[in-house]
């Protein structure tokens, strides 16, 4: 008896090795296959800016860095003692202006580097909703708990999302002509905006992102959302707040993506060096034993032989 519908997953091509480098930008999920990427030394740039939700938050600051528009006092705000910016996560945010002035501007090139050298730039979207703060006349990447007055909330139409993401899709190319894009939609349920409201914004994500995908041969469309809401389907693989995927569903994803874009001999690549890092993870029960001794050494000996074979890759 089946108990699941499963998803075709083929690999595609151009692949993902450890030779070329990959941007991240978007929702946590772009966060929990970043870390997947660090812990099989895939080379990876995610999320200068933070968490970004919304696809105008995303082509904002592509569009940014790729002008070379350098962050200045206008573009901050201050609550209390607390200095941020509308374009940026929180985690961008300090207690000293210059400071984080400075540390957008950092993102900001290392953004650009990313964009101009990524093989690959993965793009994740949690959310059709946005908010528009009033005064400024701007979509706002993160609201940084200002009242929700200063705010007008929208839901973007579908053809604004495709333009969006078109915009994304001619400004990469033009300066990384080799760059490939690959489009997701989150799983993750915005159930805060309301159950229903939520599927209308996954929806008009979807509908967006395939009609994209269909107009632009250098685009590709991999199934995170219906990996979760299809073939996973059970709340077992989610977090204690329902919303999340648990490291089970990531998990699962995460073998979907490495089948569907990354490269055969990296793939072999991974299982060496997550052999390799196990053991670097492990703690003896009696330090200094001979027997750790001998396992340490027999261990650096992998290590060395593994960098001299490739040197390329940062273990």
């Amino acid at each position: 008896m089946k108990r699941s519908t499963t998803i075709s997953i083929t690999p595609q091509s151009p692949a993902i090795d450890h030779h070329g480098s990959s941007l991240f930008l978007g929702s946590c999920l772009a966060i929990k296959m970043a870390e997947k990427f660090d812990f099989f030394s895939l080379p990876h740039t995610a999320n200068p800016f933070g968490v970004l939700f919304q696809p105008l938050a995303i082509e904002s600051l592509v569009k940014r860095a790729l002008d070379q528009q350098l962050f200045t006092a206008y573009d901050l705000d201050q609550r209390d003692d607390i200095w941020y910016s509308f374009s940026a996560h929180t985690a961008q945010s300090g207690i000293d202006k210059q400071t984080v002035l400075d540390g957008l501007n950092s993102a900001l090139i290392g953004l650009r580097s990313a964009l101009l050298e990524s093989k690959h730039i993965i793009i994740t979207l949690g959310t059709a909703w946005v908010y528009k703060h009033l005064e400024r006349n701007q979509y706002v990447a993160n609201c940084h708990k200002q009242p929700g007055g200063v705010f007008k909330k929208e839901l973007l139409s579908t053809k604004e999302i495709e333009r969006s993401l078109h915009h994304i899709g001619t400004l990469v190319p033009n300066q990384n002509p080799e760059a490939t894009i690959l489009l997701t939609v989150s799983p993750v349920r915005h159930v805060k905006d309301g159950i229903v409201e939520n599927s209308r914004s996954k929806a008009h994500l979807l509908a967006a992102v395939h009609q994209v995908v269909d107009q632009n041969e250098r685009a590709h469309y991999f199934p995170a959302y219906e990996l979760l809401m299809d073939e996973l389907r059970d709340y077992r693989y989610y977090g204690s707040d329902l919303i999340h995927p648990n490291a089970q569903a990531v998990a699962h994803v995460w073998d979907c993506f490495k089948t569907a874009w990354v490269a055969q001999d990296s793939q072999e690549l991974m299982d060496t060096i997550g052999g390799l890092k196990a053991a670097m993870n492990h703690r003896s029960q009696i330090p200094g034993s001979n027997a750790d001794r001998d396992f340490k050494r027999k261990l650096q000996e992998r290590l060395e032989a593994f960098r001299t074979e490739h040197p390329h890759i940062s273990i």
